[in-house]
């Protein structure tokens, strides 16, 4: 499976060993994570926050993981009307790599699918994937 990785669930992973790094870790062992460098550049900026400090390293070395790992894709050109737009970058890179979007947030995320991309919570991909 084609996977992208919204960058909460990146940072859970970081932070705390709970669902979100055991999504991290199955999506390295066994799917095919899909980037784009818009993505990457928020991955990184949002390490690079203040309130990340104590978890700064952890963050940078799951970022690197990935993007040693990953698939860069350009994403597609098309929006989807979310609430926040910074979040379209996320939908744009799983259309184009034909992946599924992990995401914890709800708020922003509230369909289950946007054209031909599939929005999994963590335990949701946890669950199909098991």
């Amino acid at each position: 499976m084609n996977v992208v990785l919204d960058c909460n669930v990146i940072v859970s992973a970081a932070r705390v060993d709970g669902t979100c790094r055991a999504v991290v870790d199955r999506v390295v062992r066994h799917h095919d994570i899909v980037l784009s460098e818009p993505v990457l550049a928020e991955y990184v900026h949002v390490a690079d926050r203040p309130r990340q400090a104590a978890y700064r390293q952890a963050l940078l070395a799951v970022i690197q993981e990935i993007e040693r790992l990953a698939v860069i894709v350009e994403p597609a050109d098309t929006l989807f009307g979310l609430r926040d737009p910074d979040d379209e970058i996320y939908l744009a890179t799983a259309l184009a790599g034909s992946a599924v979007l992990i995401t914890g947030n709800t708020r922003d995320f509230t369909e289950p699918r946007y054209a031909t991309v599939e929005v999994l919570s963590p335990r949701a991909f946890l669950d199909r994937t098991a």
